[in-house]
């Protein structure tokens, strides 16, 4: 999901997110923009029925995405 300059990137494992979010700094940087390493963080959602384990981080480069408890998206 897009506005402005912010995105929400969704995937059921932090592998998947770990790719998607590599995928759109790759594809920013190709074009000269820049990913802000400061302003990006993740939140995870645990949902009924699911039965994903919660192990792992989610990186941007080699840099450990801070994890928060929610956010507010305009």
């Amino acid at each position: 999901m897009l506005f402005a300059d912010d995105i929400v990137l969704a995937d059921e494992t932090k592998d998947g997110v770990n790719r998607k979010l590599e995928l759109w700094r790759n594809t920013l940087e190709s074009k000269g923009f820049k990913l802000s390493r400061t302003k990006t963080e993740y939140m995870h959602c645990e949902f009924r029925n699911t039965r994903h384990r919660n192990d792992g981080v989610v990186k941007l480069g080699e840099v450990e995405v801070p994890k928060v408890n929610h956010f507010r998206y305009l």
